[in-house]
């Protein structure tokens, strides 16, 4: 008698990227695996879920219109509870965007380098994980991954460092937006910022003094390494991703671009409030595409304030509008109202 052949399993990957789409499916399509749909966002899977049922999805976290946590809450509420694995660059230990994933109904991570040449184990780690999550009960998660996660307490805080922090981000017709806020904020604000403006390299240096000389502020381009501190303006290098450290001191990072854009809102945002939690203020001001967004959403969820830009004083509303989609925005207000904005909450935070 032949042994009858066990069917693939099948499986469906969640990422706004083509390129990560393909390599992740020709990574781990095999006898025993079966990538049945691809799905640009969330939303997008949600379409395809009922009719396809997969029985284990691959999620990214970062992507626009549904990002990763949002699906995994609507997944959750839904009839449909299937194994989900975490598949994304920001699934490092310590990574609080990890622990949420997990807590929420995510069974399984797996890291992405930003150099998939690196990732000389990937398909090994990732196909073992499947055939685990196949076998699992999404009600049941697994608590290890969440105890192997948590931070550790102890940081090497650096004195003079500013306990509350301003991250803004804009991109197109930015740079006139950004001098408006800064002339109408109070010199001294006790509260570091940090601009996070999409421009070229070689470019950022000479905005940031430009900003410096028209605003009274010391601004000027991050350096690796420099300290966050009160009444101080440290502008996103062109080309790195500004980094947010445990000890309040910048990382310029180098890794893949995000929604196509170097430095990226999302990166400085997503590293701010894992280190400032209740202490971070988020603004998103005029400019095209998705970025910010999600760095927005994790500053709400840390306990954050956040502020957009309205549209009818944006040039492009494209960002702003992305935070609202997400309903990540506590505040949407017209340009001569951000500052002091701003002004107030940081000062209730001082209280």
């Amino acid at each position: 008698m032949l042994e009858q052949k066990l069917k693939p399993i099948k499986v469906c990957i969640i990422n706004d990227s083509n390129l990560m789409r393909k390599y992740l499916s020709d990574l781990v399509t095999s006898d025993e695996i079966e990538v049945i749909f691809t799905a640009i966002d969330g939303e997008d899977a949600i379409s395809k879920i009922n009719l396809k049922k997969p029985d284990v999805i691959l999620l990214d976290l970062e992507m626009p219109k549904m990002d990763g946590l949002t699906f995994i809450e609507k997944m959750i509420k839904s009839e449909v509870l299937l194994p989900i694995i975490v598949v994304s660059s920001f699934s490092q230990k310590g990574t609080k965007i990890v622990l949420d994933a997990l807590e929420n109904g995510a069974v399984d991570f797996v890291t992405i380098q930003s150099n998939t040449n690196e990732d000389n184990n990937l398909k090994e780690i990732l196909v073992s994980k499947i055939k685990i999550a196949y076998k699992s009960d999404p009600y049941q998660l697994i608590q290890e991954n969440i105890c192997l996660l948590k931070p550790n307490p102890k940081k090497n805080q650096t004195s003079n460092t500013s306990e509350r922090l301003v991250v803004i981000g804009s991109s197109t017709g930015g740079p006139s937006t950004l001098q408006k806020i800064l002339n109408d904020l109070p010199r001294d604000l006790p509260a570091g910022i940090l601009l996070v403006q999409h421009m070229p390299k070689n470019f950022t240096k000479q905005f940031a003094l430009r900003l410096s000389e028209n605003s009274g502020f010391k601004v000027k381009e991050a350096e690796e390494g420099d300290l966050i501190k009160d009444g101080e303006i440290l502008v996103a290098p062109g080309d790195f991703h500004m980094i947010v450290q445990p000890n309040k001191k910048i990382h310029l990072d180098c890794s893949d671009k995000r929604f196509g854009v170097r430095p990226s809102v999302n990166m400085t945002m997503i590293s701010a409030s894992e280190v400032y939690g209740t202490n971070l203020v988020g603004i998103i001001l005029t400019g095209m595409g998705h970025d910010g967004g999600f760095g927005m959403k994790t500053i709400k969820k840390r306990g954050g304030r956040t502020i957009v830009q309205n549209k009818e004083t944006c040039v492009i509303f494209g960002m702003p509008k992305e935070v609202i989609d997400l309903k990540s925005a506590d505040f949407v207000l017209p340009l001569n109202k951000i500052a002091l904005k701003i002004s107030e909450e940081i000062q209730n935070l001082v209280r």
